[in-house]
């Protein structure tokens, strides 16, 4: 008979949301890289709304929504600016909002890999696990080297009570992430296999 092992999907998650992180290209200024404090300034004065809402956003600055809100009533970063829109509200607790978010930056771009591992997220949390997985699979299959989504997708099929699925996702995990955070994958697989 197989062993229990007890679970509890809120606490096990490995990490929360992935924020959409854009700014302003970075290019090589070479010896303008003296005057790198007066070129900071200068790029602050032309940020779109959607960087300004990041850099406040970074700072859990509440106008943050409201720079994310503008930039998409411009056409700007429109599935970006919903994605962060979406944590904010996830953060607040209104999930509703937060999914209805994830799933607009879905419809502007239904490629966008933050929007789908943060619903998944959503889905995984409110234990609509079937929902999570297609989500974590989508995510996965366009950036199949992004550890947390593996972390998630093994949980989200230990939660679907798919063993090996589970211990085969954990494996692929530990080939991808950094050995620093082996060791919770490591120890749930022996949990698994015994």
């Amino acid at each position: 008979m197989a062993k229990l092992i007890p679970y509890r999907p809120d606490r096990e998650r490995k990490l929360g949301f992935r924020k959409v992180r854009k700014y302003a290209s970075e290019d090589d200024a070479g010896q303008l890289e003296l005057f790198r404090q007066e070129r900071d300034v200068q790029k602050l004065r032309h940020l779109d709304p959607f960087e300004k809402g990041l850099q406040l956003d970074e700072k859990n600055d509440e106008m943050a929504e409201k720079l994310y809100q503008d930039a998409i009533r411009n056409s700007i970063s429109v599935a970006d600016s919903y994605c962060n829109l979406g944590i904010i509200y996830a953060k607040r607790g209104q999930t509703i909002k937060a999914i209805d978010c994830f799933t607009k930056a879905l419809s502007v771009d239904p490629r966008h890999i933050e929007a789908h591992y943060n619903l998944a997220n959503m889905y995984y949390d409110q234990g609509n696990y079937q929902l999570a997985l297609t989500h974590y699979e989508v995510a996965m299959y366009m950036e199949e080297f992004f550890p947390e989504i593996v972390y998630n997708l093994a949980l989200t099929h230990l939660c679907l009570e798919d063993r090996t699925k589970a211990i085969q996702t954990l494996e692929y995990y530990l080939e991808i992430a950094d050995p620093e955070e082996h060791y919770p994958a490591r120890k749930l697989i022996q949990l698994l296999q015994s």
